[in-house]
């Protein structure tokens, strides 16, 4: 009888220290968490959102080795801005394929909407960069999303009056008359305030100074050329245009690089590309507003993955701006200016 029993608990043993190490190795497998995530970008060629990528692929690489986790990452949008169905049917087939998280920013407000509450009812961590369902400072329709980095349009309207007036003074050019050229890509809600803004300024710091109304060319460079150009034969007290964007400010620069337009004209523009720079360093474009999109894009993934690792979101705020910077000939070759126009994932 004693054999017996000795033999039971022999066995017992056994078997418990089988369990126990397959629990212990269950532990070990499941301590790498893998995330699905995914970024809906409103347009795969323009570099600005290329560049928001970098940040996002660039905060993948540093979280993955920081917090052992593992990220399944895709992206997906429409090639061009002004294809806004486009955008709207990637962002429904993001939601389709249920991932952990997903990654996006909206140039068209009311379509979205409905949209993120779909998202947010699913249980999908939603994190808007650069563009979100309002103008980041509103907190609109916040409870549709998990969390906005964004740069204050209105606050980029504003420093670029203020580089505007900056370069007028280092020209030698007076405020007391002429006119300026205002161009933009598209009307949209958020991106408005960029034009009001530097309107307001203006108005505030310069008010002898006349605006043109805005001229929309529907994010094509070659029509913004063609409305600079407009402009350049039509206004005779011209002294500069301000472009809300970088497409609209490649075709206002190659309007006044056909025209040989420098001396007594002043340019400023928003967000950095090659022609840009080009026209910066040429003499055709005095500043360039440019966003830290790769910080943005930064901020956006490592907040998701943060959001998904620790089951709550690590900021305080929902809403936070990540402010621009002014770019002109004096600071472009710096460092810090370089890698924030071209970014790369280190």
């Amino acid at each position: 009888m004693k054999k017996i029993i000795a033999l039971i608990l022999a066995i017992a043993m056994v078997a418990c220290f089988f369990v126990g190490c397959a629990d212990e190795g269950e532990d070990a497998g499941s301590d790498k968490k893998s995330y699905k995530i995914i970024y809906v970008t409103p347009s795969t060629a323009s570099d600005f959102w290329s560049q928001v990528e970098t940040g996002i692929l660039q905060a993948e690489k540093d979280l993955e080795a920081e917090l052992g986790v593992d990220v399944d990452y895709t992206i997906m949008g429409p090639a061009e801005e002004v294809d806004a169905e486009g955008y709207v049917s990637a962002l429904e087939n993001a939601i389709a394929a249920n991932p952990d998280a997903i990654l996006t920013a909206t140039l068209n407000i009311d379509p979205t909407v409905p949209k993120a509450m779909e998202a947010s009812q699913a249980g999908i961590i939603l994190n808007f960069v650069n563009c979100g369902l309002g103008n980041g400072d509103d907190g609109a329709y916040e409870e549709y999303y998990n969390q906005f980095y964004y740069c204050s349009n209105t606050t980029i309207g504003e420093m670029a009056g203020e580089a505007f007036l900056a370069a007028m003074e280092e020209k030698g050019l007076s405020t007391d008359a002429g006119t300026i050229g205002m161009q933009m890509n598209m009307e949209n809600a958020a991106l408005d305030f960029r034009m009001q803004g530097f309107r307001d300024y203006m108005a505030e710091n310069a008010p002898n100074l006349v605006l043109t109304d805005t001229q929309y060319n529907g994010n094509d460079s070659a029509d913004a050329q063609a409305d600079a150009e407009g402009t350049i034969s039509a206004v005779s007290d011209l002294i500069g245009f301000y472009a809300g964007n970088n497409v609209t400010c490649d075709g206002v620069c190659n309007a006044l690089r056909a025209a040989d337009m420098k001396e007594g004209v002043v340019s400023v523009g928003v967000d950095s590309d090659d022609v840009e720079i080009a026209a910066l360093r040429d003499g055709y474009l005095s500043a360039i507003i440019v966003q830290d999109a790769f910080a943005q894009g930064y901020a956006c993934m490592e907040n998701a993955i943060k959001t998904l690792v620790d089951g709550k979101n690590p900021e305080t705020a929902k809403q936070v701006n990540i402010p621009p910077v002014i770019v002109n000939a004096a600071n472009i070759d710096s460092e810090e200016i370089q890698f924030m126009m071209s970014p790369y994932v280190k």
